[in-house]
């Protein structure tokens, strides 16, 4: 199995705990950290954390030639996010891999994705759900065909032969004024092609109210808020329990959203709103269904298992 993740400096605690937590439950897993921009001090660290737990983790460096002049947007879609474009040229003997974002934290075995069967598919991923209509109308795509860019299984074999890294480059520059940059180029060049996984290995920590209740095997904690700088985030407390688990001393997340968004709640709670009740319940069930079960799990692991040897220090 191959597990493919990219960061720039911004993702640094999240690509820690997103290695970590692949690895606690795919032991043979190889690990590939395209290096888009992390200062030389992490990528030590990282190496050094991996190197001391047995992890089998290579780091290579993304091409910048190739994506330094694409366009950008913000602290959350930097170059890095063009990285996993470049797989294919990255693991030229390779047949298939795993991509994941760097803010993704895997809570399950990744067997199941790993042995889909792409065929003559491109790519397999999760329908995004999310994508604003105006945005799909500009490639006149609807929303149960577009795929979240978080979470792919990529058939290398036919990106090379079909120079699909390129098409794909083309197509951003041609659309250089859409949100998704990346993503909407990605399901324009791949449409026809993909194979759709379900909701648990994408599965948005932000719009759990939302979304299908699927147990979750990895969550994405998609958005501005992530779990290493804002506390009360959605699903937080596992993100925290593997970041305790971990060894790293990774900083918990002390930000705290508009409180504004709070007092509507409650307030919503008091007047039998079904819009902040239906949140309420989708709160109880993940945390009676997922969160205890799983965190339960994870301490019965650590108190048999030999624990991660600790000395790392990841900045913020």
């Amino acid at each position: 199995m191959i597990i493919v993740t990219a960061s720039d400096n911004n993702f640094v605690p999240g690509l820690f705990l997103f290695v970590f937590s692949a690895w606690i439950h795919n032991r043979e897993a190889k690990f590939v950290v395209i290096d888009a921009g992390i200062e030389p001090a992490a990528v030590i660290e990282l190496r050094r954390f991996c190197g001391r737990n047995g992890i089998d983790c290579r780091i290579v460096q993304a091409d910048a030639r190739r994506i330094s002049d694409l366009p950008t947007r913000g602290k959350l879609l930097t170059t890095a996010a063009y990285a996993r474009i470049l797989i294919p040229e990255i693991l030229p003997d390779c047949d298939k891999a795993i991509y994941m974002d760097a803010d993704t934290l895997v809570v399950s075995d990744l067997g199941g994705l790993w042995s889909a069967d792409l065929g003559d598919n491109l790519v397999a991923g999760v329908i995004d759900g999310f994508v604003e209509q105006e945005e799909l109308d500009d490639i006149e795509m609807s929303r149960n065909e577009s795929i979240n860019s978080g979470v792919l299984i990529m058939n290398l074999v036919a990106w090379r032969q079909e120079g699909i890294a390129d098409r794909i480059f083309a197509k951003v520059r041609e659309t250089a004024k859409s949100r998704y940059l990346d993503q909407t180029a990605l399901n324009t060049v791949v449409r026809g092609r993909v194979l759709f996984l379900g909701r648990e290995w994408n599965f948005f920590s932000e719009r759990y109210v939302e979304i299908e209740r699927r147990l979750p095997k990895v969550i994405h904690y998609a958005g501005s808020a992530k779990p290493w700088r804002y506390s009360r985030v959605p699903f937080a407390d596992v993100f925290n329990f593997y970041r305790t688990m971990s060894g790293l001393d990774i900083p918990a997340g002390t930000l705290v959203l508009k409180s504004a968004r709070r007092r509507k709640m409650i307030l919503g709670l008091m007047g039998l709103r079904k819009k902040y009740w239906s949140s309420a319940l989708a709160i109880h069930y993940y945390r009676r269904r997922f969160t205890k079960p799983h965190l339960r799990g994870l301490a019965k692991m650590f108190s048999t298992a030999p624990s991660p040897r600790q000395g790392s220090t990841v900045a913020p």
